[in-house]
């Protein structure tokens, strides 16, 4: 990191440019080419342009045209634009941290380094500009300054998992695969479906010869590879909301839902397809967001115009057939499940769907293939699985019940004293009591620990007859 000195001298160069600053020394504003952009987003540009040349020694107007041309990723313009503001005016935080981000958006990590040091020098507590330093420093092979930044984050803010990440990152560069895994263990346990932090320690797992953790924390990462903790940035929210593109909007209904704010979410999901009529994405998740908020009738809506838009999309039958299996129109449901596999033959979630209603019909056999199918088309899904385990039971396959279901126990998580209890009774159907007392034993304990009282009845009463079992013997 620089010296506290170097950084004085940079805000004092700063100050001497801008304070002598005529529009010959200050960058020019960007030339724009808008030919290839909505004509919402043209228009909004267009308007924040004619304002900064109408206005060029404004800091707010130059600065402005920047968050515009930033919400589009034209990062270059934008940083011209926050370069100007910041020289008109070096004390505002905002174009001096505005301009160090799309530095390293485009991946020039000394410049960016540089501009955050500026920007900490006018707010120091701002905790997204330090956590870009860090990373930025990261980038750069300066592991020491890096290490004392995440360390000082992690001592004010012991809950803020990227701090975390970075600390592992560090570790495994220095090669401390002890160290690392203990950093990106408590990344994944503050936000436990952090992408990043699960592959890494995927990676450090692998390092250390356990790769059967590897294996876990990989599948993790492939469950959710785009997850970051949620960002708290103001800063970059402002400029965030000034994209006004269907992606955009699409992408904050998702977040807006993931949330648990699904009025929020529809509301940006109809922007989104108000935008862009021929964008089918909006309306096909709008039709489980009315559904989950008792809209039917505008689910059935968006349905329609989905499958007008393109007949193929597979999601969308699948969304339309759970709306109808909780309506309990299962003809229906049927029909669209099958829809969704002959667009996608490899939908396993449309697969394991499809072979409930067919066992609920009595159709074992049926419901026995498409579980399989689900399951061969992914290999982790655990309730397909479940399926599959329950059928052989009952079908008296004991063995082929055991192998699924010993197949399902990890991740320890919400369903494994279900799981348990299954493998234990189908071990006690074939025979095996020593085995039978074990997983049910364990069941229990994980219903206690996970505090599910509702399945503890049914796990005493067998648990009951085993041991009346072995103590007759």
């Amino acid at each position: 990191m620089m010296a506290a000195r170097n950084v004085l001298v940079v805000m004092i160069m700063l100050w001497s440019v801008a304070t002598n600053a005529h529009p010959a020394t200050l960058p020019p504003l960007p030339k724009l080419d808008l030919s290839n952009t909505f004509p919402a987003v043209g228009t909004q540009i267009r308007k924040a342009d004619a304002a900064a040349l109408a206005r060029p020694d404004d800091p707010d107007a130059v600065g402005e045209l920047g968050m515009v041309l930033d919400a589009y990723q034209q990062y270059a313009a934008a940083g011209i634009c926050y370069r100007r503001a910041h020289l008109l005016s070096p004390s505002t935080f905002s174009w001096a941290y505005d301009l160090a981000y799309v530095e390293m958006k485009l991946g020039r990590y000394h410049d960016a380094s540089a501009a955050f040091e500026v920007a900490l020098e006018i707010r120091p507590d701002y905790l997204p500009a330090t956590l870009n330093l860090a990373e930025c420093l990261l980038s750069t092979g300066q592991l020491p300054e890096s290490r004392d930044l995440f360390e000082a984050i992690i001592k004010k803010y012991p809950e803020n998992p990227e701090a975390y990440y970075g600390l592992g990152r560090i570790e495994i560069q220095q090669g401390s695969m002890d160290d690392a895994a203990l950093a990106l263990k408590k990344a994944i346990e503050i936000f436990p479906q952090y992408g990043g932090a699960h592959y890494a320690l995927a990676m450090v797992y692998r390092k250390m010869g356990q790769p059967d953790k590897a294996k876990e924390h990989f599948a993790a990462y492939q469950k959710n590879v785009t997850a970051n903790p949620p960002e708290v940035d103001p800063l970059r929210a402002a400029v965030q909301q000034l994209d006004q593109t269907p992606l955009r909007y699409l992408e904050r209904g998702v977040a807006l839902e993931q949330a648990g704010d699904l009025e929020g979410s529809i509301e940006a999901h109809v922007k989104a397809a108000q935008l862009d009529p021929s964008f089918e994405q909006p309306h096909i998740n709008l039709i489980q967001l009315y559904a989950r908020t008792g809209k039917i009738a505008e689910a059935e809506e968006q349905y329609r115009i989905a499958v007008r838009l393109n007949p193929h999309r597979s999601d969308c039958y699948y969304n339309y057939g759970v709306l109808m299996f909780e309506l309990g129109k299962y003809a229906e449901a049927e029909g669209a499940f099958r829809k969704a596999i002959a667009s996608n033959p490899f939908y396993a979630q449309a697969h394991n769907n499809l072979g409930f209603l067919l066992q609920q019909q009595g159709r074992r056999n049926e419901a026995l293939a498409e579980f399989r199918e689900a399951v061969k088309d992914k290999p982790d899904y655990r309730l397909a699985r479940f399926h599959v385990g329950l059928i052989l039971a009952n079908q008296g396959d004991y063995s082929g019940a055991i192998e699924q279901f010993r197949m399902i126990l990890e991740p320890d998580d919400a369903e494994t004293p279900t799981y348990l209890h299954a493998l234990a009774t189908t071990y006690a159907r074939a025979g095996d009591v020593p085995n039978a007392l074990v997983y049910m034993r364990k069941a229990r304990t994980e219903a206690q620990k996970k505090e599910q009282p509702q399945l503890l009845p049914g796990i005493d009463r067998d648990l009951k007859a085993l041991e009346t079992d072995v103590s007759r013997r």
